[in-house]
């Protein structure tokens, strides 16, 4: 265990004015004597700080997902019935533990490589009308025929489904290559989800304590970025990011590229 004096100052300070709230005056350190609640009063403060560490500041309620899932529903003309969104609210699984972890739903529209066109952009233009034009932008070569993308699980058909997926948006922070860490599990359109669905969550993408993610369950193709003479490679992944204006951008970034502050998470269970 770490001596008390090892501790950095900012991070002392911060215990110290979380301590200061929860009533620990000046008086009582100097008169530990006679107030022997001091530990109590540590040991209570110490406790909540430790349980506030794990706490998800984004949490939904199910009430407010179905809703704004109605609400995209109606907006974009999804043709949801509301049948299935009743089968929702009935089987909605319990919010997972974990300060960046989300029950989410995998929305999937259209059969084959046509669906995954389809799907990609019905969240897209999803996240625009959230966001607005001004706040949104997507990258000039991420298109969506078949010839540029594709799932990275080609033996798990895409087929049309509306159901809920549990996933951590800080899972895989610490990686030597997003390539290293994806899998048959990484998200995909549950990824844009996301980002349609927790626009707070977004806004919060600092790279530091709210990193940004990879839709690693997604495969690009740029030929623009191929050299001349040489054949295009599905070498590109999609990122849900933010920049320093503070737009939100769905940008391209190489599989094999290793970013500090960036996720690669995947659907849990």
């Amino acid at each position: 265990m770490a001596n008390l004096f090892t501790v950095p100052a900012g991070k002392l300070n911060t215990f110290t004015g979380k301590l200061s709230q929860e009533g620990l005056t000046a008086e009582i350190v100097l008169a530990t004597d006679k107030y022997p609640e001091i530990v109590r009063v540590m040991v209570e403060a110490g406790r909540k700080a430790f349980e506030a560490r794990d706490q998800n500041p984004f949490v939904m309620t199910l009430e407010e997902q179905l809703e704004a899932l109605r609400l995209a529903n109606m907006e974009e003309g999804w043709g949801i019935a509301d049948e299935i969104i009743d089968q929702l609210a009935a089987t909605a699984p319990a919010w997972p533990k974990g300060r960046d972890s989300y029950r989410s739903f995998r929305i999937r529209f259209g059969e084959g490589g046509d669906g995954v066109a389809q799907t990609f952009e019905a969240h897209m233009t999803r996240i625009e009308r959230l966001y607005g034009k001004e706040k949104f932008q997507r990258h000039t070569y991420l298109r969506s025929g078949k010839e540029y993308l594709r799932r990275h699980a080609p033996d798990r058909p895409h087929t049309p489904v509306v159901e809920w997926c549990i996933t951590s948006l800080d899972a895989n922070e610490k990686m030597k290559s997003v390539k290293a860490r994806r899998g048959p599990k990484s998200l995909a359109d549950e990824g844009l989800v996301l980002a349609w669905l927790f626009p707070k969550r977004v806004e919060a993408i600092d790279r530091s304590m709210w990193p940004a993610w990879f839709c690693a369950g997604y495969e690009i193709c740029v030929p623009e970025f191929c050299p001349q003479g040489f054949v295009p490679t599905w070498n590109n992944l999609i990122c849900v990011t933010r920049i320093q204006n503070g737009e939100i951008l769905l940008k391209i970034d190489q599989q094999d590229c290793a970013l500090k502050g960036y996720s690669v998470p995947a659907v849990e269970g």
